[in-house]
C-alpha cells in the first residue's frame, strides 16, 4: 500500500504516507489532470515470436528464489509497522472468492518489488487490475519523468512460494495507467490494468482461477468490502472485511471522484489488492494508500465510469 511520505516521487503508494503531504508534493490542483485518458509504456510493435520471447525472459527472471526474496514495492519489509494491522490469513487461497487474488512481481527502475492484484472476468480473459503506482511511478521529484514497471508477472493465489495456477506474464505493450496519475500523481486515479499472456498450460488468467470477478462501476459508496492483499512479510494471501466509512476529504480538491475509506489497516505490499463486493463476485476498489499516523484506515479510488471505466474500456 502506498504512503505519501516525502513527495510525489514516493509513488502514490509508498508505505502509508500522509495525504496531507499532497499539498506540498506538487500534486495536481483541481484545474489539473482532468482527463482520464490511459497511457502505456512506449514500445515498438513486436511480432508474435518477439512477444513470446520477451515473456519467456520474464518468466526465467522470476525464479522461485527471486520471488521469495523480493520485498514490497512500497518499502517496509521486515521493518513495516504491522502491530496495528487488521488482516488475517486466508486458509485456502485456491477456492472462490479467494482464487482471483494474487501477487504481482515487477521491476520499477532498478528496484524489484511486489504488489497485489485481481483477475477480471473480461472479454479477453487476460485482464488484471491493481493500483496505478504498481505499474507507473507517477511524476518523479523535480522531474516530469515517470518510470514504467517492467518484468510484470501475476501469480494468483500465491502462497509460501507456491503458484497453484501458474504465472501470467504481462504483455509489455499492454500495461496501462490513467493519465491523471502518470502525469500528476492524482490519487483519484490510482488504478492500473494490464493484459497477460497464458500460463504454461495455455490457460488465460480468468479461466485458470475460475472465471475472474466483474468490475462494479458507479455504485453507491456505502458498500461492504472483502479486501485482500499480500502485506509486508506475509507469505500467504491476507484478508480484511469492512464497510465504507467515509471519503478522504483531502481528495475533494482533485479532479476526479474523491477516494473512499475502509476500517482496515493494510501495510506495504498490499497495494493494488482487490476490494470485493457482492459475495466476492465483483471488484469495487483497490488498496491505494494510507495516512501516516492513521493506524485504522486504508483508501481506494472510487470506481466510476470516468476513471476506472475509461481505463479498462476494450480490455
Amino acid at each position: 500500500m502506498r504512503s505519501r511520505s516525502h513527495s510525489v516521487r514516493t509513488r502514490l503508494a509508498s508505505s502509508l504516507a500522509a495525504l496531507a503531504c499532497l499539498s506540498v508534493a506538487g500534486l495536481p490542483t483541481p484545474a489539473q489532470a482532468d482527463t482520464a485518458a490511459r497511457l502505456h509504456p512506449p514500445t515498438a510493435s513486436a511480432s508474435t515470436s518477439q512477444v513470446h520471447a520477451e515473456a519467456a525472459r520474464v518468466a526465467r527472471y522470476w525464479t522461485p528464489e527471486r520471488m521469495r526474496s523480493t520485498p514490497p514495492l512500497d518499502g517496509g519489509g521486515a521493518t513495516a509497522d504491522t502491530a496495528s494491522a487488521s488482516f488475517a490469513s486466508v486458509l485456502d487461497a485456491t477456492i472462490a472468492p479467494f482464487s482471483v487474488n494474487g501477487r504481482i512481481f515487477l521491476r520499477q527502475g532498478e528496484a524489484r518489488g511486489y504488489c497485489s492484484g485481481t483477475a477480471i472476468n473480461s472479454p479477453t480473459r487476460q485482464l488484471v487490475l491493481t493500483a496505478a503506482h504498481c505499474l507507473n511511478s507517477g511524476p518523479l521529484e523535480h522531474s516530469p519523468r515517470t518510470i514504467w514497471s517492467r518484468f510484470v508477472q501475476f501469480v494468483p493465489a500465491y502462497s509460501n512460494g507456491i503458484a497453484p495456477f501458474g504465472a501470467f506474464v504481462a504483455y509489455r505493450s499492454k500495461v496501462f495507467a490513467p493519465q491523471p496519475f502518470v502525469k500528476a500523481g492524482n490519487p483519484d486515479y490510482d488504478i492500473g490494468a494490464f493484459l497477460t499472456l497464458p500460463n504454461a498450460a495455455g490457460q488465460n488468467v480468468a479461466d485458470a482461477v475460475g472465471g475472474g470477478v466483474a468490475i462494479a462501476l458507479d455504485r453507491p459508496r456505502e458498500q461492504y468490502f472483502q479486501t485482500f492483499g499480500y502485506p509486508a512479510t506475509q507469505r500467504a494471501l491476507q484478508q480484511c472485511e469492512s464497510p465504507y466509512v467515509g471519503d478522504d476529504v483531502l481528495t475533494y480538491r482533485f479532479a476526479g471522484p474523491p477516494t473512499i475509506a475502509i476500517r482496515c489497516r493494510w501495510t506495504p505490499g498490499a497495494s493494488g489488492g482487490g476490494w470485493l463486493v457482492d459475495a466476492g463476485t465483483a471488484i469495487n476498489g483497490v488498496t491505494s494508500y494510507g495516512h501516516r499516523g492513521d493506524r485504522r484506515h486504508t483508501f481506494s479510488p472510487y470506481f466510476g465510469s470516468s476513471n476506472v471505466g475509461a481505463l479498462i474500456a476494450g480490455l
